[in-house]
């Protein structure tokens, strides 16, 4: 059987531009903003850079841990929802699902920042050091 060498030189210059992409977008995303606020749009740049995020932490972890993290990032957003229904539900004794969801959302940004910027990291780590 033969093995594919894949130019791992390209793959990482490409990987680390498309990891950027995010932080320059929310370094302009103010800007960003008041053009969606003068359209009338209720959507903020980090509801767009979920998806986006998302789908980048599950290519970075087939292509470098060689592992699909889909169902791993399925259970963290499962959990989260959870937890805060649980507080909206108990602690507040409201659950109005327009507040939930957007506290969610926000939430899920938060998370997935974190496992991004410390995926990215440890690529970077092994990309540069290893």
């Amino acid at each position: 059987m033969d093995v594919v060498n894949v130019n791992t030189n390209a793959l990482d210059v490409w990987g680390m531009l498309f990891y950027i992409i995010p932080f320059i977008i929310l370094i302009f995303s103010k800007r960003i903003n008041s053009q969606f606020k003068m359209l009338n749009l209720s959507v903020k740049v980090v509801d767009l850079l979920i998806p986006y995020m998302f789908l980048y932490i599950y290519i970075l972890g087939s292509i470098y841990l060689g592992m699909n993290t889909i169902p791993y990032l399925v259970i963290i957003v499962s959990v989260v929802a959870i937890i805060l229904a649980t507080y909206y539900a108990f602690w507040t004794k409201t659950l109005e699902i327009y507040i939930f969801l957007r506290m969610w959302w926000r939430y899920i940004f938060l998370i997935l920042l974190a496992i991004y910027i410390i995926l990215g990291l440890w690529i970077g780590y092994r990309i540069f050091f290893v």
